[in-house]
């Protein structure tokens, strides 16, 4: 049919056809910008998982990232990735992964880690911990030179899945290992060991911290409620928070009084007994030990060696300060060697 300017006017066919790749051409659009179907399975050079990134940002969206992959000198690796979403609700978070040089018990005495005592740590084949925003992946010891070597993630959105955030960590790692030839890592993750309480519990006298016959209640003042939060002895990797009840002082209160660690993995050992200084000597109560700080040693224990180490928080600071007379922090570590002692069989004192 011809309009009265004699020009033919399309078939029903042609608007059809039209209409069809119209909707291809959104539904293309949507999925490139809202899902995960025309992404590659692996982001930044082979380094992370399409698919355990988008387990680990929360919400919908799409994943994309900045970064060259793995680099020659492993600390320059950098790794930017996003997930965002044009569709109401989808949001948006970052994610930023990257390799780094440590010093052997980073995750107990680096400040821009958060407290250990919030991190559910998984030990064995993968040495790892992870937390609410951050994690981090011991590599091999192969792929170190002077120093420990780590792969970190930082999450601009809270995590929710403990297990997936360490599988992205262990993916990353294992990826790194295998381009370097430095060591392999399993496939799988194992379970992270148990989770924090979610609030200080009242503390069980006697087994202070899970350890054997560990106490500080005649060290602290005299109706003071002590509290605990962390991870419980007997584990390969743990950490313990302990606090006085009644502090009207919240940011002390939040801190805590004492933050004790213990350490009997394998490959974490191996990273402190690489810290600069560490000399020969004796922990309190004359046992034989690596002395890495004053208040941070290594025993040698039955089926292997474990790491010890205690940091005061601000209430103990608050403490001492209105009460001279308060024990001092010797006195503190001395009891909780002790105790640790007898819980890991570490014997008699020379």
């Amino acid at each position: 049919m011809s309009t009265a300017a004699g020009r033919t006017r399309p078939s029903w066919k042609v608007w059809a056809v039209a209409a069809v790749l119209v909707v291809v051409v959104a539904g293309l659009l949507h999925a490139y910008r809202n899902t995960n179907v025309l992404t590659d399975d692996r982001l930044c050079g082979g380094l992370v998982s399409a698919a355990n990134a988008d387990a680990v940002l929360p919400s919908s969206g799409r994943v994309s990232a900045e970064g060259d992959g793995i680099a020659d000198h492993l600390p320059d690796t950098e790794c930017e990735i996003e997930k965002s979403s044009v569709v109401i609700g989808g949001g948006k978070g970052t994610l930023s992964v990257r390799v780094a040089e440590e010093r052997g018990d980073f995750p107990f005495v680096d400040a821009r880690w958060p407290d250990p005592a919030r991190a559910s740590f998984f030990s064995g084949p993968v040495t790892g911990g992870v937390y609410e925003y951050d994690g981090w992946v011991l590599l091999p010891e192969k792929c170190w030179t002077t120093k420990p070597v780590i792969v970190e993630a930082h999450s601009s959105k809270p995590v929710s899945d403990t297990h997936a955030f360490g599988a992205l960590l262990t993916d990353a790692a294992r990826a790194l290992a295998a381009e370097k030839a430095c060591g392999t890592l399993p496939k799988e993750l194992g379970t992270p060991l148990p989770l924090r309480s979610q609030a200080a519990r009242p503390a069980a006298e006697g087994r202070l911290c899970g350890l054997d016959g560990f106490s500080i209640r005649g060290q602290v003042p005299a109706g003071r409620g002590v509290l605990e939060a962390g991870q419980l002895a007997p584990a390969d990797l743990w950490s313990c928070t302990v606090s006085l009840g009644g502090d009207s002082n919240r940011p002390a209160s939040e801190d805590g009084f004492m933050t004790y660690t213990v350490a009997r993995d394998r490959l974490l050992l191996a990273a402190v007994e690489k810290a600069p200084g560490t000399y020969r000597g004796t922990a309190p109560g004359g046992r034989d030990a690596d002395v890495v700080e004053p208040q941070r040693i290594v025993l040698p224990c039955g089926g292997g060696a474990v790491y010890l180490a205690m940091e005061s928080g601000l209430q103990y600071t608050e403490t001492r300060e209105h009460d001279p007379d308060a024990a001092r922090r010797d006195v503190f570590l001395e009891s909780f060697v002790q105790s640790a002692a007898k819980t890991f069989g570490c014997g008699t004192p020379g």
